[in-house]
């Protein structure tokens, strides 16, 4: 063993401190730890001239001899590897070090909504309407690429996050976002219909259809949505409850308010937005992300809302808490495999393939309607 790879085994029965290195990359703070991975923001320390700051997520030490653990990790990787849009985090890099996989990501420079959100709280401020639907309309952006994913074949892979929640959504210090964290994501190429078994993702924000068990299409991300937009305009958890049977039982049958009933101020045309979204059944919900898209894009440009309008507010942010990025929760279901993509997705495909097959052989194991104002 190299002196190299003796140092790698060292950082990993440590927990890689700050400061020690994953390979290439130097570790710095610790972010946060999720459910079987923890996440630092690192340095890559190959770049030429000034170093690129990322951020790098690697499953927990005590979880890296499970192969389950690994395969679900590393789907999340080959999600992200696909995913090349200015509102969705990107992924650089895959490996592994004293066997131990990680996956290296943008940094995001912004605080996440479920952070400002309790910023404001704490202030006793409130996150300006237009804005609020400035930041849906970007997850709308974002979400309306990844349902229409193609794979190289050019067949939909017909992705759904499933986890759209405020600590998955991140604000950039620009005023735009970048959404995260597809841990839970699935993604098919087959149009057979499908049962999706065990529940995935944060239960406050999933969609009827998804509590029950039935069959899930795009439009659960649409109804995710619809809980953070309210929560953004409002400042309340729409199914907060203290267990995740009093939250199932409040999404599947407590009467929904429209957000004016907090906020007053909230006009009719976006309270239209949010109900809609919210729509228990799914045949009368949104339909796609580019569908609500269009209408919050009339009630933002009705508003007048100028760029300026929403630095300032990410940087009235900034000044009462630091930018950090979430770490999320990282577990996946997986349908079917993704079909590799050429270039730097196929690069990054081809290191998690070569990742499975040392694994597989050490284990011995096979491998609304529009409202214009």
């Amino acid at each position: 063993m190299t002196k190299r790879q003796l140092a790698d085994r060292a950082d990993d029965a440590r927990g890689a401190p700050n400061g020690r290195h994953l390979g290439r990359y130097q570790l710095g703070p610790l972010l946060g730890t999720g459910g079987m991975a923890e996440v630092f923001k690192a340095t890559d320390t190959s770049a030429v001239g000034d170093r690129r700051t990322v951020v790098v997520k690697r499953i927990l030490p005590t979880h890296s001899h499970d192969t389950e653990f690994v395969r679900l990790f590393m789907a999340e990787a080959k999600i992200l590897g696909l995913c090349h849009h200015p509102n969705v985090v990107e992924a650089y890099d895959f490996g592994e070090s004293g066997g131990v996989p990680f996956l290296v990501l943008e940094y995001v420079d912004g605080p996440s909504v479920s952070g400002a959100l309790s910023t404001l709280r704490a202030s006793g401020r409130k996150m300006p309407m237009e804005v609020a639907a400035h930041f849906a309309h970007e997850v709308c952006q974002a979400l309306e690429y990844v349902h229409t994913l193609k794979g190289e074949d050019g067949a939909p892979l017909k992705t759904i996050h499933r986890d759209v929640t405020p600590s998955n959504i991140i604000l950039t210090n620009a005023g735009g976002i970048k959404l995260l964290d597809f841990g839970v994501a699935r993604y098919r190429v087959s149009d057979l219909p499908t049962s999706d078994g065990p529940i995935q993702g944060k239960v406050p924000y999933l969609a009827p259809e998804a509590l029950e068990g039935k069959a899930i299409d795009c439009r659960v991300d649409l109804f995710s949505l619809g809980v953070v937009l309210h929560e953004m305009l409002t400042l309340t958890r729409l199914f907060q409850s203290d267990s995740h049977v009093a939250a199932a039982r409040k999404i599947l049958t407590l009467p929904m308010a429209p957000p004016s009933k907090t906020r007053p101020s909230v006009p009719p045309e976006l309270d239209a937005i949010v109900m809609k979204a919210l729509e228990r059944d799914p045949a009368n919900r949104y339909q796609t992300a580019r569908e609500m898209a269009s209408d919050l894009q009339w009630f933002v440009s009705d508003s007048g809302l100028k760029k300026d309008r929403i630095q300032a507010f990410v940087d009235g942010l900034n000044m009462l808490t630091p930018p950090r990025v979430s770490p999320g929760e990282v577990t996946v279901t997986i349908v079917d495999e993704v079909p590799r993509r050429r270039g730097r997705g196929r690069v990054l495909f081809d290191r998690i393939a070569r990742l499975v097959l040392r694994n597989a052989v050490a284990k011995g194991k096979p491998s609304a309607p529009r409202h214009g104002r």
